[in-house]
C-alpha cells in the first residue's frame, strides 16, 4: 500500500500562480517519494477560426507562470520539465498531452464551486475524469496547509488501494500521522463489515516509514458526515473515488464529492484508471454466448 504502483511521469495542468503553489508542491511529494518525474503543462485554448499554428500570439504571461511552477520544485533529484499545449479545449489539451508523453498520474486542482446543471466537478475536471487513460488525483485546496494529520477513510471501494499509496507518499515526506478510519452503517450486512474491516487490515499493514499511523471503526448514519467532522481535526483527507457506473454516468463518486465540498481541510479525491472499455466488451461478449444457447 506504500509504493506507487506506477512509475512514470506526473502531469500537473497550472492555470495561474495562485493555484500553482500547492499543485506542485502535492506533486513534488509524490515525486520525492517516488522517484517520479514531473510535467508542468499550461493549454492555451484557441478559438475555432483561429488555426492552431497560430496559437503563439495568444501566449501572455503562460512562460512566466510555467517557469514559477517549475521553480517551486526544490529537489534537485526530481526531474522537472515544463510545455504549453494550444488546443481547441482545456481538457483535449491535457488529454492529448497525457496520452503523447505516458504520463500514468494527472494532478489537478479544484475550487469546489457548487454544481452547475450537468456539470459535477468542472467542465474541464469533468472530462479529464472521464476520458483520461492514467490515474487522476483532484485537490481541493484550502489555503496553505502544514501537513501534519491525513485523514484516510477506508469504504473497501475500487480506490482504496491508490488513495493509501498516495497517502503514504504524503505522510513519509512531511513526517505526517495517518489516521484511518472506517465507517460502518447501520444498515450493512455482516459480510460488508467484515470486507471493509479486512481492507483496513490490509490498509494498515501495508504502510512502512509511516511515523503514526491510527485507527478507527465508527457507527454512524451518515459516512459523509462523519468524515466531514473528522476533518476539522486534520490537514488533508485523501479519499478514493466511489463511481463504478458502468456507464460512466458519474465521475468521481457522490460520497467523495460530498466531502469535497464540505470538508474543513484540504482534500485529495484519486481516481485510478480501469480500462471499462475492455469491461463492457467483455461483457457484450458473454452476453452473447448466454443468447446463443437457448
Amino acid at each position: 500500500m506504500t509504493d506507487s504502483t506506477t512509475q512514470g511521469p506526473i502531469l500537473v495542468p497550472i492555470a495561474n500562480p495562485e493555484t500553482a503553489d500547492q499543485l506542485v508542491s502535492t506533486a513534488a511529494d509524490i515525486a520525492t517519494d517516488t522517484g517520479r518525474p514531473l510535467e508542468v503543462l499550461t493549454v492555451i485554448r484557441v478559438p475555432e477560426q483561429v488555426p492552431l499554428s497560430e496559437g503563439e500570439r495568444l501566449v501572455t504571461d503562460e512562460r512566466e507562470i510555467l517557469d514559477y511552477a517549475a521553480d517551486l520544485v526544490s529537489d534537485p533529484a526530481i526531474q522537472v520539465s515544463s510545455r504549453i499545449r494550444f488546443a481547441r479545449s482545456i481538457a483535449s489539451g491535457i488529454l492529448s498531452v497525457a496520452e503523447e508523453q505516458g504520463i500514468e498520474t494527472i494532478l489537478m486542482g479544484w475550487r469546489g464551486r457548487p454544481r452547475r446543471r450537468d456539470i459535477i466537478l468542472g467542465s474541464h475536471l469533468d472530462q479529464v475524469l472521464r476520458k483520461a487513460s492514467c490515474d487522476v488525483l483532484v485537490k481541493r485546496m484550502d489555503g496553505d496547509e502544514e501537513l501534519q494529520q491525513i485523514l484516510l477513510p477506508v469504504a473497501g471501494g475500487p480506490n482504496t488501494k491508490l488513495a493509501a499509496t498516495v497517502a503514504g507518499s504524503l505522510a513519509r515526506v512531511h513526517d505526517a500521522e495517518i489516521r484511518v478510519i472506517v465507517v460502518h452503517s447501520p444498515n450493512e450486512t455482516t459480510d460488508t463489515r467484515d470486507e471493509k474491516e479486512t481492507m483496513l487490515e490490509g490498509v494498515i499493514g501495508g504502510f512502512t516509514g509511516v511515523p503514526v499511523i491510527t485507527q478507527e471503526i465508527v457507527e454512524s448514519d451518515s459516512v459523509g458526515d462523519t468524515i466531514v467532522d473528522q476533518s476539522k481535526d486534520v490537514d488533508l483527507v485523501v479519499l478514493g473515488a466511489t463511481s463504478e457506473d458502468l456507464f460512466r454516468r458519474s465521475v468521481i463518486g457522490s460520497l467523495p464529492e460530498q466531502v469535497g465540498r464540505r470538508s474543513a481541510s484540504s482534500v485529495l479525491m484519486v481516481k485510478e484508471h480501469r480500462n471499462i472499455p475492455s469491461r463492457l466488451t467483455r461483457f457484450i461478449s458473454h452476453l452473447r454466448r448466454e443468447i446463443l444457447r437457448f
